[in-house]
């Protein structure tokens, strides 16, 4: 008896031993990069875990969301049991378990994701990065997506686009941009055949493409379109400025590709072009940028690439309707009419023109069109500035100054993005997008630190008019600072929400001339009966060459309170020592009732 006892008590302790290493191994497992990955955890402040996914169909646990060992557990259980409707739904936790010998079964048959696969055909994944939309708020900073390559043949327009964006419903309201910002919103992916995607982009918006090509391997591939079943029907709470379009899409790469660990590069903020920037600068994830110009940019290249015998015939062409051109060779003919004929189909995808007239003017074109023998000599546009390439989001300033001829210094920080002096290489000209800039004063005359300036936000945009196109010019500025009353000498802090429209024209390829309407209302206790209204105009330049730029502006402000009623003059420079480095000089001038206020600072900016 005493033998058999032995016995089954070294049974009973091998197998406790087995347990025990089965439970270690497993833990370890769950801790690792590619599990946590997997389940989109990121640390929390208290050494925990947190998913960033929030409904509860993307988890088997019931503290899942929170625990990835017991989520790892849960998903272990499903592959040992008969429940194949859930197993379909979870093809890349299955394959996960495979590689770590964590379970035997076969992967069922599931034909919903078998056809999912089947329609998008995937030979490679491409993240695209599309300029900002300054008449959309929500797409102010650009936006990323990605493209499922397709094994089909032809044009990859023939692939599936993957967008990852917040359900705000068909009628948002004017509070969705703050609904945006706080977190009000779920957001999801959504797989559309790429031609959609690009028609949305490229010819209704007007909005430049940019393509950089991953080099996965068809493991890698698969495992990204298995995760992307997984993911596609779950949701996570939006945030405009962390959790958004960028940062969900970084996670599912990172879920391909552990190592990569590109959604931990942004703690803090998530700007689509600085995520852009940090998927090329990875050389054995990059294959390669590929263009996409819009139809407006191709436009507009075509236009300039055109002799004046040329611009002449095209202008007048496209204002009366007649394409038969004089006076020209039949290559210069067939540039004009190319031209138009993309000018036409822009008026009509941009809603400018109705089904009828497009068919008859495009067929007005062609017949022209099949006259001429030859073709033209204009190459379309294939390359440009690349965004990637530009200066980074974060900014800090750091200047020296004098107001009335007291000295100061100042510190300023901006968390994004671009300013109309900042370097524009690969940004929109005329384009300006700030957010939370602020700026900290220290005073010599009295040894005093104050918050001179917040910029909550401030979005600028001055898009010349010209034969072609009449984009409205517009900015939106909203900030809180330090006022001057002129009457009294005090100073007070003033809540200012300052928005306007107006127009402007292109005097050459550098300088840019505007004029705006603008309305203005300001709010604080340290005001006379604590508000203010007031409209203004104002006219500006701005200059922009390779290493500077110069900003002029004068306004002209009539108020509700008689001492906010002044003329402000304002200029600003900026001279580039690097894509990350420069040098600025402002002064500012305001004639007011009583006495007038002059300033000017001297400072570094550093890109960061």
């Amino acid at each position: 008896m005493s033998d058999i006892c032995r016995f089954f008590r070294s049974v009973f302790l091998a197998f406790f031993i087995l347990q025990a290493f089965a439970g270690t191994a497993r833990a370890e497992v769950s801790a690792s990069a590619a599990w946590l990955a997997l389940g989109h955890y990121q640390k929390t402040l208290f050494g925990g875990y947190e998913s960033t996914i929030d409904t509860p169909n993307f988890f088997l646990s019931a503290g899942g969301k929170y625990n990835p060992q017991d989520e790892l557990e849960a998903t272990i259980a499903l592959f040992q049991s008969n429940d194949y409707e859930k197993q379909c739904l979870f093809p890349a936790r299955y394959v996960f378990l495979k590689k770590h010998g964590l379970t035997a079964a076969k992967f069922p048959e599931c034909k919903e994701y078998e056809q999912f696969y089947h329609d998008l055909r995937p030979n490679g994944v491409t993240l695209l990065f599309t300029d900002a939309n300054m008449n959309n708020p929500s797409s102010l900073f650009g936006h990323t997506m990605i493209r499922i390559d397709t094994a089909r043949k032809g044009t990859q327009l023939l692939g599936h686009g993957v967008t990852y964006g917040a359900f705000m419903g068909e009628n948002p309201g004017p509070f969705y941009p703050l609904l945006g910002l706080f977190g009000g919103y779920y957001g999801g992916f959504t797989v559309k055949p790429y031609y959609e995607v690009v028609n949305t982009y490229n010819n209704i918006e007007n909005r430049d493409v940019w393509e950089v090509n991953l080099d996965f391997s068809r493991a890698e591939l698969d495992y990204f379109i298995a995760h992307l079943w997984e993911v596609g029907q779950a949701q996570s709470q939006y945030y405009f400025l962390t959790r958004n379009c960028s940062y969900l899409l970084l996670e599912n790469l990172d879920a391909v590709r552990p190592s990569l660990q590109l959604a931990r590069k942004f703690p803090v903020q998530v700007i689509p072009l600085d995520t852009m920037k940090a998927v090329q600068n990875i050389p054995e994830l990059n294959k390669g940028i590929n263009y996409r110009p819009s139809r407006q940019s191709k436009i507009r290249h075509r236009y300039k690439m055109m002799n004046e015998a040329q611009k002449e015939a095209y202008l007048n062409a496209i204002k009366t309707h007649d394409y038969r051109i004089e006076g020209l060779n039949e290559p210069e003919t067939a540039d004009v009419l190319e031209t138009a004929y993309q000018y036409v189909q822009y008026q009509y995808v941009a809603g400018k023109s109705d089904l009828k007239e497009y068919r008859k003017e495009s067929f007005a074109l062609l017949k022209e069109r099949n006259r001429l023998s030859q073709t033209g000599s204009i190459e379309e546009l294939s390359q440009n500035e690349e965004p990637m390439r530009g200066h980074d989001s974060m900014r800090a300033v750091l200047s020296a100054g004098a107001r009335n001829g007291k000295g100061f210094q100042q510190l300023a920080f901006r968390p994004a993005y671009h300013s109309w002096t900042d370097d524009n290489y690969g940004f929109v000209r005329g384009a300006e997008i700030n957010f939370l800039e602020t700026a900290i004063r220290h005073y010599d005359s009295r040894d005093k630190f104050v918050l001179q300036n917040l910029d909550i936000l401030s979005i600028r945009s001055i898009a010349p008019i010209d034969a072609m196109f009449a984009p409205i010019s517009f900015q939106i500025l909203w900030n809180v600072g330090r006022d001057y009353n002129p009457q009294s000498g005090r100073e007070g802090y003033v809540t200012a929400l300052k928005t306007g429209g107006g127009a402007t024209l292109r005097l050459n390829d550098n300088i840019m001339v505007y004029a705006l309407a603008n309305g203005i209302a300001g709010y604080g206790g340290f005001l006379d009966d604590n508000v203010y209204g007031a409209v203004s105009g104002e006219g500006g330049m701005l200059a922009s060459y390779k290493d500077w730029r110069l900003w002029l502006k004068a306004e002209k402000i009539y108020a509700s309170v008689k001492w906010k009623s002044q003329t402000v003059y304002y200029a600003e420079g900026a001279y580039s020592l690097s894509r990350n480095w420069a040098l600025a000089l402002s002064g500012r001038y305001e004639q007011n009732y009583g006495r007038d206020v002059e300033e000017g600072m001297f400072g570094v900016r550093r890109y960061f």
